[in-house]
């Protein structure tokens, strides 16, 4: 018997930055989008934009646990092309000090930590990560995360998966130190089309039903700065998106359409003859960097001292 996953009654009807409430009978306000797993990719889910903020909301309320049970990442390696990703991201960090006498939290670093191993083998041997999803005795051990202080904290692909993004950053604020950084990467509602719900450059980056709000650079900067912090940079895409062959987000994206379109697809080995027989991927292979839609981007904070 197939599983079937039943959606809740509840619904973000209430824009978690502005209070606006959308009328849930003014069809036109909603947008529908696939589910990008492959299990789960002919359920779909209505998406709404806060005419107000721009922030995008995932209006059904689902058990968000059995989601990320079905989610393909569960054994993600440390290969090549994840280190020229992340030497982009050590390179955002180290444009403001980071150094290897610094600690450091990758708050929300997936089950297997990937950048914190990275950076210990960099020699950033006071590198932690914690990740909601990680065994306890892991990278799941909340308490010990809380019993100290770290001078840098990255949080990248998190805050657009938590209900409210003011207690989640009132969390992180209790874990950087004084004079600390927070780096945050989340994607850029302001750079994503939902009129185009069948396209990955778009989908993905909305990607229901685990990206609960999308917001924009003007609300994060507007949050971070409730909890007293400084803006201090700003990224106008995400670390993963390089000017290296093929390792640029139009043409992950375009490498999924070749095959059945899922994120399942970056979970397993390359294929890359098949891939290359598509002109569509070959152009963003090349070109992609220099044709971003910039529907990610980083904001590095300060706290204040």
């Amino acid at each position: 018997m197939q599983e079937t996953q039943v959606i809740s009654s509840k619904q973000r009807l209430v824009c978690s930055v502005c209070n606006y409430r959308v009328n849930p009978n003014h069809k036109s306000a909603f947008y529908t989008f696939p589910c990008s797993i492959r299990s789960l990719m002919d359920e779909k889910f209505k998406v709404w934009r806060c005419p107000d903020c721009q922030t995008i909301h995932c209006l059904d309320v689902v058990d968000l646990d059995y989601y990320y049970s079905k989610y393909p990442f569960s054994e993600a390696k440390l290969v090549w092309p994840l280190r020229i990703f992340y030497d982009n991201l050590l390179c955002q960090l180290t444009k403001h000090g980071f150094s290897k006498q610094h600690s450091f939290l990758d708050y929300g670093c997936g089950i297997h930590g990937l950048f914190v191993k990275y950076l210990q083998q960099r020699g950033f041997i006071n590198s932690y990560g914690y990740d909601l999803y990680a065994p306890v005795d892991g990278l799941g051990d909340r308490a010990f995360i809380e019993s100290r202080k770290f001078d840098y904290i990255s949080t990248q692909d998190v805050i657009e998966h938590v209900e409210d993004p003011n207690a989640f950053l009132s969390y992180i604020d209790n874990l950087v130190a004084p004079g600390g950084y927070i780096l945050i990467g989340t994607p850029n509602a302001a750079n994503i089309d939902l009129n185009q719900p069948d396209i990955a450059d778009h989908y993905n980056s909305v990607h229901v039903p685990y990206h609960l709000h999308i917001y924009t650079r003007e609300i994060i900067e507007s949050l971070g700065k409730a909890q007293g912090w400084k803006p201090v940079d700003f990224f106008d895409r995400k670390y993963d998106d390089t000017p290296w062959f093929c390792l640029n987000n139009r043409a992950v994206n375009a490498y999924m359409s070749v095959f059945d379109g899922s994120m399942d697809v970056l979970a397993e080995p390359l294929r890359l003859g098949k891939a290359f027989t598509s002109y569509q991927f070959l152009f963003w292979a090349i070109f992609g960097y220099w044709f971003s839609l910039h529907a990610g981007m980083s904001i590095m904070f300060r706290k204040s001292v």
